[in-house]
């Protein structure tokens, strides 16, 4: 009989360690399982939840690059720009040689207009990965910002002999080439080849003049009075020049666009300007708006780059 029961105890016993190891096999959740949920909130834009989820993954995995990751590009999405730069910062502590970090970072940088500290990133992740074409485009581009134009163009000429197709690349060197004295035929040439790339990356020709622009409103604080309208010959002989209302607005620009002589995509180009900026907009005919550069030069850019 004692032998029996004391069978029947450690049968007993048995059973509830396996069950107890059983439930802790069910409720454990691995760094990956957390990931994946904090993935799926980020496709539903559930970003609370994301981030519950990535902590969560922190906690179980501090020194995973992942997870700072995950919780890195969470921030940028937030434009929660410093607490991404600090969990960028934890993935280049863990792993130095992370080339997409570096450019992420960079990004960051970029954005807050520190570009010599851009700069260094993207210098990075060139080092590290030189054959990507995409980060010699993205230092070429920082050192634009910087003045530092032959740098400038020798690393957009890399990307270009790296990816000979990429249409963005030519778009970068074009507008480059024309914000230099003499070089415009050489501009004109990289826009021709981004025309053949992709078109689409070039402005279409304005038609014909629409509706009456807005009528001249009073000159803010801080603006300079406008200009006398511009006189532009018109592309058919014989047609007018077109009418431009002045205007004394500073408008936010929502895309990157080349600026024009004339009213028209197939002037020559005279400069750019580039999304999240203001320029002053002294006027507006058709669907160009006439702008002024920060150098006293008067041209045109589409009304859709500041819609």
């Amino acid at each position: 009989m004692m032998k029996r029961r004391i069978a029947a105890r450690i049968g007993a016993m048995i059973v509830a360690g396996a069950m107890i190891l059983i439930g802790v096999g069910c409720h454990h959740k691995t760094v990956d399982d957390y990931l994946a949920e904090g993935d799926t909130d980020m496709q539903t834009t559930q970003l609370p939840q994301a981030e519950v989820a990535y902590l969560e993954a922190e906690k179980i995995a501090p020194n995973d690059p992942r997870v700072h990751i995950a919780l890195g590009n969470l921030y940028v999405f937030e434009k929660k720009p410093g607490d991404a730069q600090i969990e960028f910062m934890k993935v280049l502590e863990i792993d130095p040689k992370n080339a997409a970090t570096h450019v992420a970072l960079g990004n960051l940088y970029k954005d807050q207009n520190q570009r010599g500290l851009a700069e260094n990133q993207y210098r990075a992740a060139v080092a590290l990965e030189p054959d990507r074409d995409n980060y010699h485009l993205d230092l070429g581009e920082v050192l634009k910002q910087e003045g530092k134009m032959a740098a400038a163009e020798d690393q957009i000429r890399t990307a270009i002999g790296l990816n000979p197709k990429d249409a963005k690349a030519h778009l970068a060197l074009a507008n480059l080439l024309a914000l230099e004295p003499g070089r415009q035929a050489e501009a004109n040439a990289e826009f021709d080849e981004v025309r053949a790339l992709d078109a689409k990356l070039m402005p279409a020709p304005a038609p014909a003049a629409t509706a009456a622009a807005a009528a001249a409103e009073p000159a803010e604080p801080g603006v300079m009075p406008p200009p006398a309208p511009a006189t532009t010959t018109a592309s058919a002989p014989g047609a007018a020049a077109p009418q431009i209302k002045p205007l004394n607005k500073l408008f936010l620009l929502t895309k990157n666009s080349p600026v024009y002589q004339n009213p028209d995509a197939a002037s020559s180009t005279i400069g750019e300007v580039r999304r999240k900026k203001y320029v002053h907009v002294t006027g507006i005919t058709g669907d160009y708006l006439q702008i002024r550069l920060k150098n006293g030069t008067t041209g045109f850019i589409p009304v859709a780059a500041a819609e």
